[in-house]
């Protein structure tokens, strides 16, 4: 975990953009001050409710970037920059987290009421507060890197990963399909690893681990279109794909079996019919008997139903299955970690898995 002095230093950069939205807010033309002063209210609780408060990995990962890439201690400038790159991850995050939340009807994110849960905030409001959080990333990036040379680079990684998780979302989400705005009986047929890698690398590993070591690339200076470029753009997506597909199924095995103290949410996947990895697992190996388990309770909020499913993931051993899958993880992991070039590089990745290795929430 990074140190209280990294924390310290992240977090006053999360001030500062905070406070050029409040000041944009009050620079509102045609609104006369009591609707300025509802808004700056509303969103000066949204914004602390919302961006911070997670482990800040994706965030603190484009400073560790830029500090390999430039194998030095950064400059002031630099610093500043890259943590703007970081919280700006970091924004993406929080639309993203606020609209799954809604969608999956989660109660509880990061020990505390999901933002659309929270009184006097309400579902329509969150909706609008999602996507004026995807906006506030792209007013902070042209006010802050308009001049960069790599500015359209740095703004077409939020673009094309925005869409690319937006994918996997929907890939997600629709694991049952919908028929007439009701939910169709349960087609067990449809959660197969196939689709479960596909979700994954465009839902997780995508904005979770490429995003910020690709930002602290294209703020190098590093231009995907060169030789050079390509291969260390190339070398990152090969190592973010197996570290996001590793991190996403530690997720489902932690949404399932972790207590939500210490996970800091109350796990769902099981009563949103998910297209988790231990139920692609399970039906890879159920029998008859077991297979009518899933197929009376999966999807189906019903605690004494949710246990159950739990129950036969146990008697499948599949905990005692992920424990071996991520000890296979680490060595593919450190194994192609150790070809990347620059060897400084390396470091960027090895902070990463070392961030995930046996984490526990």
């Amino acid at each position: 975990m990074p140190n209280s002095k990294d924390k310290e230093a992240f977090l006053a950069v999360y001030k500062l953009i905070e406070g050029e939205i409040v000041s944009d807010i009050r620079n509102l033309p045609a609104l006369s001050d009591g609707v300025k002063q509802q808004l700056i209210d509303y969103y000066s609780e949204c914004l602390p409710y919302t961006v911070p408060g997670g482990k800040m990995t994706r965030g603190l990962t484009v400073i560790k970037g830029v500090e390999v890439l430039r194998g030095r201690e950064l400059t002031e400038k630099e610093y500043k920059d890259a943590a703007i790159l970081g919280w700006l991850v970091e924004w993406l995050q929080a639309f993203f987290l606020v609209a799954d939340d809604i969608m999956d009807a989660s109660i509880t994110r990061r020990g505390s009421p999901c933002w659309y849960k929270v009184p006097n905030v309400t579902q329509d409001n969150a909706i609008n507060d999602a996507l004026i959080l995807e906006n506030m990333i792209y007013q902070t990036l042209r006010r802050h890197f308009k001049s960069h040379p790599s500015y359209v680079q740095l703004l077409e990684l939020f673009i094309d990963t925005t869409f690319q998780t937006e994918v996997g979302q929907h890939i997600d989400t629709n694991g049952t399909p919908y028929a007439d705005g009701k939910r169709a009986p349960l087609d067990l047929s449809r959660f197969t690893l196939d689709r479960y890698q596909g979700c994954v690398r465009y839902k997780t590993c995508y904005y979770s681990f490429y995003l910020s070591c690709a930002l602290a690339l294209s703020y190098c200076g590093y231009d995907p279109e060169s030789d050079e470029g390509k291969a260390l753009y190339k070398k990152a997506e090969d190592v973010c794909m197996i570290l996001g597909e590793y991190f996403q199924i530690q997720d489902d095995v932690l949404d399932a079996f972790a207590p939500p103290e210490v996970l800091g949410k109350i796990g769902t996947d099981i009563e949103d019919a998910k297209c988790s990895w231990l139920v692609c697992k399970a039906l890879e190996l159920v029998n008859d008997d077991q297979r009518k388990v899933l197929v009376d309770h999966y999807g189906k909020h019903d605690p004494e139903g949710v246990q159950k499913v739990k129950e036969l993931y146990k008697e499948l051993k599949l905990e005692e299955m992920y424990h071996a899958y991520e000890e296979e993880q680490k060595t593919a992991c450190d194994e192609l970690i150790s070809k990347i070039e620059p060897e400084n590089f390396q470091e960027l990745f090895k902070f990463l898995l070392g961030k995930i290795y046996k984490r526990q929430k």
